[in-house]
């Protein structure tokens, strides 16, 4: 199966899904989101997949967020336009029914780390950074990102991570429970293709109900935070300090908040 943005492959009843944008340090670009809710679909549906791997292309970044050099990205005229929108690739990771685990090279920047602390286990690179900017661009984490990752890390670190937007290593994401496991750059792919084929040796249905419970212990009431947090993120992007956090992103300066 071929795609423009991703790469699929699978192997022993792993499949591989590697975001394919180095250029972009694989920034979710439109099409991109389209093709990650197209695959997940496919493995879903694929009885031979047993266990999944979610990865970037090249030794920079797993992901780095939404693609902001774009000025249409967290853009919208008013709430109409930002409510019709679609289901994203996040919504789409969330709700796969099988395990996934990121591995995580590089860059997990915004809805990089939303992607991260949506898959079930991470094993991160030494090179791995972790960082939700938004409020250096005027909006906040989506998703109900922030407060996915304070089931990851903590009431504390999830409010350092994301009100600060503090970028956190590959050490430090292990010490707090972010990553699972950390090795070098080189032996990446290895280490989560074990992991992965750990998995598939598993009672496939014992696996698929335990992450059901496991998710289902954390999430309840989430659906309802998701919703709220829907409100937040659109009434940050109809803000002047969206707009001037981006355009000061792509100008590389220092942003000039007004709060309004």
């Amino acid at each position: 199966m071929e795609y423009e943005n991703i790469l699929y492959e699978k192997r022993d009843h792993v499949g591989i899904v590697t975001l394919n944008r180095v250029q972009n340090r694989n920034a979710l670009a439109p099409g991109m989101q389209g093709e990650i809710r197209d695959v997940l679909q496919v493995m879903a549906g694929d009885d031979d997949v047993l266990c999944s791997i979610l990865t970037g292309a090249g030794d920079k970044a797993f992901c780095a967020g939404a693609f902001v050099k774009d000025p249409k990205t967290h853009h919208a005229e008013g709430p109409a336009e930002y409510l019709a929108r679609g289901p994203s690739a996040l919504e789409a990771v969330d709700h796969y029914p099988k395990p996934i685990i990121a591995a995580v090279n590089g860059y997990a920047i915004g809805a990089g780390l939303n992607l991260v602390i949506l898959c079930d286990m991470v094993i991160a690179s030494e090179n791995a950074v972790f960082c939700f900017p938004m409020t250096r661009l005027g909006i906040v984490p989506g998703y109900a990102g922030a407060v996915r990752l304070a089931h990851w890390v903590g009431k504390g670190k999830a409010m350092e991570m994301a009100l600060m937007s503090r970028m956190v290593d590959a050490q430090e994401a292990y010490r707090v429970g972010l990553a699972n496991k950390v090795v070098p750059l080189e032996g990446l792919m290895a280490e989560a293709t074990a992991w992965a084929r750990e998995i598939t040796e598993l009672a496939p249905l014992s696996v698929k109900l335990t992450k059901e419970d496991i998710k289902a212990g954390l999430e309840i009431g989430m659906e309802q935070t998701v919703k709220a947090n829907r409100l937040r993120f659109m009434a940050a992007v109809l803000t002047e300090d969206r707009k001037e956090g981006h355009q000061a992103w792509r100008e590389r300066r220092k942003p000039v908040f007004k709060g309004r």
